[in-house]
């Protein structure tokens, strides 16, 4: 067992099904005081993200502050206008809102986006498929939509955000799935896509966890 957590991927990965699995029960049981404690999860979850990123040089922090800034903008810009995701407002549980908008909305896209290209990879090489660079944005879109589309309906319910009418608009899909391509495009054309064992795992953990609070409420 010790040998076994010598490994950093797999202490890593310990260490991310536990902080779900106690997320998944604290919410189950706690709903109103345990989700103001998603700023805390996105940050360990970014921290177990890339803690296995190789080459994290000048260029990998410099492409991911343009997307958690590009994403930050284009969240203020949708939520003040409804103009681009629809019309919906955000509730409490993310943290500190800057111009109706919460700061670390910025670093949700950055995991999810990471993540589903990671995933993609990770599928491409089971598969022994080469995707060209833009066929690769376009599968890690799909993937941040089918994320989004479980997260959705529990949005309201953990004071994440909240639609017009209750509605959740087609807009917003097709709004996740563009930009959400644009972010991954940008990602691989600024070499980010590089061996990390943690990304398909994060995404994963993600999908579960949804899963798992969609048939809890």
């Amino acid at each position: 067992m010790q040998a076994w957590l010598k490994n950093q991927e797999n202490l890593l990965t310990l260490i991310l099904v536990l902080f779900y699995f106690v997320g998944i029960v604290g919410i189950g049981l706690n709903p109103t005081e345990f989700v103001f404690l998603t700023p805390f999860n996105l940050a360990l979850t970014a921290f177990l993200l890339f803690k296995l990123h190789p080459e994290k040089d000048l260029l990998f922090y410099i492409n991911l502050l343009f997307v958690f800034v590009g994403a930050w903008f284009l969240e203020m810009i949708g939520v003040t206008t409804g103009s681009i995701f629809g019309n919906y407002t955000y509730g409490e549980a993310l943290g500190f809102k800057l111009n109706q908008t919460p700061i670390i909305i910025g670093l949700n896209w950055i995991i999810v986006a990471y993540s589903s290209l990671q995933l993609v990879q990770t599928i491409s090489i089971k598969l022994k498929v080469k995707l060209p660079e833009i066929a690769g944005a376009l599968s890690a879109a799909f993937f941040m939509v089918v994320l989004d589309i479980l997260i959705e309906p529990l949005a309201p319910k953990l004071n994440f955000w909240t639609w017009q009418n209750s509605d959740i608009p087609l807009q917003n899909y097709t709004a996740w799935f563009f930009f959400g391509f644009a972010f991954c495009y940008w990602m691989l054309k600024g070499g980010m896509l590089k061996n990390n064992p943690m990304g398909w795992r994060v995404y994963l953990a993600q999908i579960v966890f949804f899963a798992v609070l969609t048939l809890i409420f």
